[in-house]
């Protein structure tokens, strides 16, 4: 901005220098101040020191205005900016309790927060949970485990983005190394053309956003009727 503020001043002074030269000789040649001869160079020289002058007075003033309106606007304080401010004060990811993920926009979730919200409903659906994830986890998150024995393998993709066909290419190797049975995909997304036959040649079942919305709307509403159960039960009971 510094450059485009100068750039500014030369041009003011490029325009004031011409009109003083132009005015200066003008009423040089045409009066009787020519007969003076060293007034020639006092109005060259004169214009062009009146001119710079007056190029640095219009960038000092613009820098002036800019600093006035960067003082003067109000600080805008966002939800992103008070989390990125307490993850830096923390030097780690605010971890998110039961309650918080419940309630919060699924969407808006972390990847790993995404991983946790869908390890809890699981374990309320009555599966037992074993929580993969990181390096080398072969695309599988979740390890499900059932009533009858079998295991199946669950990739969690919290994504804006379609899911594409190699991720379910890379699911249906995973699903061998972990020794799954079956094999999921549940995405707050969708699925691109590719993913859908691929996953319907491999029997690899697809959860998209709709569908994943309607099972979390479902399991809420049933957990905190549960809740509300519980708690008047209690309030009787004592």
């Amino acid at each position: 901005m510094a450059r485009t503020y100068t750039a500014e001043g030369r041009q003011v002074a490029y325009f004031f220098r011409g009109i003083f030269i132009l005015s200066g000789l003008s009423l040089f040649f045409f009066t009787e101040l020519k007969q003076i001869w060293w007034l020639f160079f006092v109005i060259l020289f004169g214009s062009v020191i009146v001119a710079e002058i007056l190029g640095t007075m219009w960038v000092r003033k613009r820098r002036n205005d800019k600093k006035g309106q960067k003082s003067s606007a109000p600080a805008k304080t966002t939800k992103a900016t008070v989390q990125k401010a307490s993850k830096e004060s923390t030097g780690k990811p605010k971890i998110m309790t039961e309650q918080e993920l419940l309630e919060a926009d699924v969407r808006t979730l972390s990847g790993t927060d995404f991983e946790k919200l869908m390890e809890l409903y699981y374990r309320e659906q009555g599966y037992q949970v074993e929580r993969i994830g990181g390096s080398g986890d072969h695309e599988v998150d979740l390890v499900l485990k059932g009533k009858e024995g079998y295991k199946i393998a669950v990739q969690c993709k919290r994504w804006k983005q379609d899911v594409g066909n190699d991720i379910v290419l890379r699911l249906k190797a995973g699903k061998q190394v972990h020794g799954c049975y079956d094999a999921w995909i549940v995405t707050t997304s969708n699925f691109t053309k590719a993913a859908r036959e691929a996953a319907e040649r491999l029997n690899i079942k697809l959860i998209n956003g709709l569908i994943l919305e309607d099972k979390l709307k479902k399991w809420k509403k049933e957990r905190g009727g549960k809740m509300r159960t519980r708690s008047s039960t209690s309030r009787s009971g004592g």
